[in-house]
C-alpha cells in the first residue's frame, strides 16, 4: 500500500490479506524430503530421477516454470533464488489489528481477512471493519496441531453474529458434500482451491475463466451444491 496507492483504477473490487502466514510454517515433510526452491540436487532425488527417465524427457521439452507473476516484477526478483530472498522478506510479524485498520482505511474498497481460525478473532474482524474473512487453517500447512476450520465454523458463526461480515470457508473441501456442511453451519460459501486447477487441466490449459468454473463445479457438484455458493479463487 504506497502512498500513491497503485491499485487505484485498477478495477480491483476486493483485496484478501492472509492472516495466518506472518511466520511461515516448519513444514517437515518438505524439510523430509529436501523440499527447496531452486531445487537442490540430492542423492535420493537424483536416483528418483533415474527410475523415470520417461517424466524426466517429457519435462525437460517443456517451458521452464517460474512465477510469472513475480519474477521480473518484482524490485531484485530475475531468478528463482532471488524469488526464495523476496518471499522471506514478505513475512511480517509484526502485523497487527491496527495495521488491518489501516490497510481498510487505505484500501477503499471489500476487504476479505483469510485465516481466521478463532471466535475473539472473528470479533476483532468485525470491529476492525472487515467485509468478509475466510475460516481456513492454512490447509493445516502453516501448524500441524491445529483444529480443522470446518470444528470452528459453528462458534465463529456465533461471534460474528447476524450484522457481522460475511463467513465463507476454506481447508478441506474436496466434494460437494464439504461443501454442503460449511453452508448448512452459517457459511456464506466456500474456496475449492485445487478444484480449479483440476478443471483447467482437463481443459487442456486451453479453457476460458468459465469453463473451468463449469469443470471445476462438475467435479464438485456429487452432492448437488455446484451452485453460486462456490467460489473459485
Amino acid at each position: 500500500m504506497n502512498a500513491d496507492r497503485p491499485c487505484q483504477g485498477c478495477k480491483l473490487l476486493s483485496l484478501v490479506v492472509t492472516l495466518d502466514l506472518q511466520v511461515l510454517g516448519q513444514r517437515h515433510k518438505d524439510i523430509k524430503n529436501g523440499l527447496s526452491a531452486p531445487p537442490k540436487p540430492t542423492i535420493p532425488n537424483l536416483l528418483n530421477l533415474a527410475l523415470k527417465p520417461e517424466w524426466v524427457w517429457k519435462m525437460s521439452r517443456t517451458q521452464r516454470r517460474t512465477f510469472g507473476n513475480i519474477v521480473g516484477h518484482a524490485k531484485g526478483v530475475d531468478d528463482l533464488s532471488s524469488l526464495s530472498s523476496w518471499t522471506a522478506e514478505q513475512f511480517d510479524p509484526s502485523l497487527n489489528w491496527n495495521d488491518i485498520e489501516w490497510i481498510k482505511n487505505r484500501w477503499g474498497g471489500k476487504l476479505v481477512l483469510k485465516g481466521i481460525l478463532d471466535p475473539e478473532d472473528a470479533r476483532l474482524a468485525k470491529e476492525t471493519g472487515a467485509d468478509a474473512i475466510v475460516v481456513s487453517n492454512h490447509g493445516g500447512r502453516q501448524l500441524d496441531g491445529a483444529p480443522s476450520a470446518i470444528s470452528m465454523l459453528p462458534s465463529i458463526m456465533q461471534a460474528v453474529g447476524t450484522d457481522g461480515p460475511e463467513v465463507w470457508l476454506d481447508s478441506g473441501i474436496r466434494s460437494g458434500q464439504d461443501v454442503l456442511r460449511a453452508i448448512a453451519l452459517g457459511a456464506k460459501g466456500t474456496m475449492i482451491g485445487r478444484a480449479f486447477l483440476y478443471g483447467w487441466v482437463l481443459t487442456e490449459k486451453k479453457a476460458s475463466p468459465e469453463s473451468c468454473r463449469l469443470s471445476a463445479m462438475n467435479w464438485i457438484s456429487r452432492s448437488g451444491s455446484a451452485d453460486k455458493q462456490i467460489s473459485i479463487k
